[in-house]
């Protein structure tokens, strides 16, 4: 497996190449940024980020590779626990997060779960009408023209692709599309019928369906 770990404090990172090394991981790693973007012509299974870059704020960073269409996984060393930058880092399309200070066997275990994730990716490219939705690289196209949707919008329709034969309520949608907490649900539910609303509007009127004391359908 390769790595990129970009991280400019010199002994977090040469703690997390000496422990990756020993275990024959092949890494390669970058003080910021700017420098990380250089290295992106090679192929890499997961980039390490970490969140205080200096040069290149890692949401910067983020937004870059996912607007030039790479899809690599991307792990968040973060000293931040609050929700509402784990809800950033996810609607930028960071994939997973690890707050310091971590074990390396945690990091280790995240890693090798976001490669399986990508291993096992099915059924990427689903079709609807004139409509392709490529999944892994969030695009959506209308007779091969792309059509821009917001972070959350196309989320609802992945989710939606990934549960196409089963009906989901707004419960479903909203955790695994907002990543809240069961607390926080009710007050959300005007939003996600906005958001509904919106993505009917881009594409086609039908292609979300509303079951009556159900949920949602992608149809």
């Amino acid at each position: 497996m390769k790595i990129l770990v970009i991280e400019d404090h010199p002994k977090i990172r040469e703690n997390i190449i000496e422990y990756f090394t020993i275990k024959w991981y092949t890494i390669e790693w970058a003080v910021h940024g700017e420098e990380a973007l250089k290295m992106l012509y090679a192929n890499y299974d997961v980039i390490v980020l970490d969140m205080n870059m200096p040069i290149m704020g890692w949401k910067t960073f983020i937004e870059k590779i996912r607007y030039n269409g790479n899809i690599t996984p991307v792990i968040v060393l973060t000293s931040n626990s609050l929700l509402s930058d784990k809800i950033t880092m996810f609607d930028l399309g960071a994939d997973d997060y690890v707050v310091k200070p971590f074990e390396m066997r945690e990091l280790e275990a995240r890693i090798i779960a976001l490669s399986r994730r990508k291993e096992k990716q099915i059924e990427e490219i689903v079709k609807f009408s004139e409509y392709s939705i490529d999944i892994w690289r969030k695009i959506i196209k209308k007779w091969g023209s792309q059509v821009e949707l917001s972070n959350k919008e196309f989320g609802i329709i992945e989710y939606l692709c990934r549960n196409k034969w089963y009906p989901k309520s707004k419960i479903d949608i909203l955790e695994a599309v907002w990543w809240l907490k069961e607390a926080e649900l009710a007050m959300d539910s005007v939003t996600l019928e906005a958001h509904i609303s919106t993505i009917r509007k881009k594409l086609w009127k039908s292609v979300i369906t509303t079951l009556k004391w159900t949920g949602y359908i992608i149809s």
